[in-house]
């Protein structure tokens, strides 16, 4: 630590009543400074509790993401034009870099998500439950992400809710898939925002009905508030709570099956932030999710399906700039969860199948994290994270090794990290002495931003251990589930962002080489899981034409082919599909201050896109496009209005 002791001299006038007395005083003053060796740019994105300062591609504004050309307004949409994320068009949910949906986590305000996702019917992209003007940022942890961030093997997505609301807001809005309304009242030192919305796809199903025969189209009526107080600079307090309900029915397979669907999704959230005199900062939360989802014919006329999730997290932690080259961050959290599923069967022949499991698992943690900044252009993190698993009475210990240094507007980082998560619950719920499946990971990247300018490029390598693997049985012995499972992924990414090349134009190219290959779950032997591409890459154009007000978007999204069971060939997982493509457009119009008009379009050029093949048929998406337009108006005279009122 550099140390730097200024003896100044300092002349004052002391007046006495009489203006013809003057007396001259000299006092010696001793000021102490310090070279802090924090770059700014650290400071800046601590301070929005960004987790890894070197992830510009997972700094991003909502309204860059929303205005993203075919995004529909779906923040996990947006998200896959990003490095490290693969397109799965058939679901919509998050994989990132050879990792499955169930491996990337979706945390708000530091909280765990239980269900992040909107149902949907067979082949039918899923949407983001929550809006994206609701966080005053978004992140996504492409690898090697905090050890603050529990239960996520592959990836973490940490979402910030704004914490002021200011201004009174009060809007409607309307689109050709529902309507919806809400607003914020602000008072002093707090605010209370509250949003409704219903969608409802029966009309846009005339209209274009897809490839999915419905009884009755999908529905979801949702309703969210968020109350925030804030009595001091130092103190902030958030409740958040979100309901939706979806229904919809529709006609599965040659026997045109009644496929009828039911979910019920609530998550509550209640965060305590304060900050001492002293430099303590305190964190405190508690979220609770319950997700239950009751299917019946879900694969034969007749049966029923029942699932219902339940996870209570509570999480604590504290963390300090001990001296201006040492910040001490520590926690400790549990995650506390009940899961159960039944499914009944009436059969004429043999009689009433009925299965049930259930199981409570509870995973308490603590982690620690030191970071140190020996000179101006380094930073060096290490950090631990120590879990208990109720279920296997197993414990698990977790290092991670995080290196940045800062040459003018070049960014060198290396990372290190081992992740655990419990399999999924299917197969937990079958055995339940399953360890926690494992992950090491090692990235290697480098980064430049000046003036509107970003690039970056990462290599990365993930070893997989201890996965869950299906033990076919023979004649006399059922099937069994084990740990035995293990696999790896690797790549790099590649990632560019200019908004100066071109007045008013801005251009994003993302590009991600990924080899994965696993023996686990229906995986018997060591191969590439259906959902992994070897290739992905999107091109994103955003051209703002200021007289009017409006923003044009154009996204093309590229990947190889999914690969697929070819019983013609040797081996598992041995041919691929046609390589994905997509042309998207939207367009967002402000006519005024207080009236939003947006419009999006995907695969415009009408491609049929493949996600695998089943007994050599192409496995297709319920709807090749999907089109939507939406209009936002604001009721009032101060604010214009917000997407989500929050």
């Amino acid at each position: 630590m550099k140390r730097l002791i200024l003896l100044l001299g300092m002349g004052a006038l002391l007046m006495t009543q009489h203006s013809e007395a003057q007396t001259a005083v000299t006092d010696t003053v001793f000021l102490q400074i310090y070279n802090d060796s924090v770059d700014l740019k650290e400071v800046v994105v601590k301070g929005k509790r960004t987790p890894v300062a070197n992830s510009r591609w997972s700094d991003m504004h909502p309204v860059e993401l929303v205005t993203v050309g075919g995004a529909n307004g779906d923040l996990y949409h947006a998200l896959q034009t990003l490095p490290g994320t693969q397109i799965q068009g058939e679901s919509g949910r998050l994989l990132v870099r050879g990792g499955s949906s169930d491996e990337a986590q979706t945390y708000i305000d530091g909280m765990h998500v239980l269900n992040p996702y909107t149902a949907t019917g067979i082949n039918s992209p899923a949407r983001g439950r929550y809006s994206t003007f609701m966080f005053s940022g978004v992140n996504l942890e492409s690898g090697g992400a905090p050890l603050e961030y529990g239960e996520a093997l592959s990836a973490v997505l940490p979402l910030e809710t704004k914490d002021k609301s200011p201004v009174n807001k009060l809007g409607i809005n309307a689109s050709t898939v529902g309507v919806g309304g809400g607003g914020t009242r602000a008072f002093d030192k707090g605010s209370l925002s509250v949003n409704l919305d219903y969608q409802d796809l029966c009309v846009y199903d005339h209209i274009y009905s897809g490839r999915m025969d419905f009884e009755d189209p999908y529905r979801l009526m949702t309703g969210s508030a968020q109350f925030r107080y804030h009595p001091d600079d130092a103190t902030l307090f958030k409740i958040y709570f979100g309901y939706d309900r979806t229904d919809f029915s529709n006609y599965e397979g040659q026997e045109r099956r009644l496929f009828d669907l039911g979910e019920n999704n609530f998550y509550v959230n209640t965060t305590f932030r304060k900050s001492t005199p002293k430099g303590w900062n305190w964190f405190a939360g508690v979220a609770y999710g319950f997700f239950e989802q009751k299917i019946g014919n879900v694969s034969l006329t007749g049966d029923d399906w029942m699932e219902r999730q339940q996870e209570l997290h509570i999480k604590t932690k504290v963390f300090k700039r001990l001296t201006p080259a040492f910040r001490l961050d520590m926690g400790l959290e549990s995650f506390i969860r009940r899961y159960e599923n039944h499914y009944q069967y009436q059969m004429q022949e043999t009689g009433t199948v009925d299965s049930r499991n259930e199981m409570s698992p509870t995973v308490s943690a603590a982690f620690l994290s030191a970071t140190y900044y020996p000179i101006e252009q380094l930073k060096a993190e290490l950090s631990f994270r120590t879990e208990y698993t109720s279920l296997n009475r197993r414990m698990n210990f977790s290092p991670r090794l995080s290196v940045n240094y800062y040459l003018g507007d070049v960014v060198f980082s290396a990372t290190a990290g081992r992740y655990t998560q419990l399999p999924i619950n299917r197969l937990l719920a079958q055995s339940k002495n399953l360890k926690s499946e494992a992950c090491i990971q090692y990235n290697l990247g480098a980064q430049f931003g000046s003036e509107g300018r970003f690039y970056k490029a990462e290599v990365y390598y993930k070893k997989y251990g201890h996965l869950a693997l299906i033990e076919k049985g023979n004649m006399n012995q059922a099937e069994s589930v084990t740990s035995d499972g293990y696999g790896h992924s690797k790549g790099f990414d590649l990632f560019f962002n200019d908004r100066v090349l071109v007045k008013n134009l801005e251009y994003q190219l993302s590009y991600t080489y990924n080899i994965s290959k696993r023996k686990f779950q229906e995986y018997t032997e060591l191969t590439t899981p259906q959902y992994a591409t070897r290739h992905n890459a999107s091109v994103v154009l955003k051209y703002s034409i200021p007289r009017i007000g409006t923003i044009v978007g154009l996204t093309n999204r590229f990947s190889s082919g999914r690969p697929y069971h070819n019983p013609g060939l040797p081996g598992l997982m041995n041919d691929e599909v046609k390589p994905y493509n997509s042309l998207d457009l939207g367009l967002t119009f402000l006519p005024s201050k207080k009236v939003i008009i947006h419009a999006s379009a995907t695969n415009i050029l009408c491609r049929k896109n493949e996600f695998g093949k089943v007994d050599n048929k192409a496995i297709l998406a319920s709807n090749d496009h999907f089109f939507y337009i939406g209009v936002f108006i604001t009721i009032g005279k101060k604010a214009a209005y917000d997407v989500s009122n929050f």
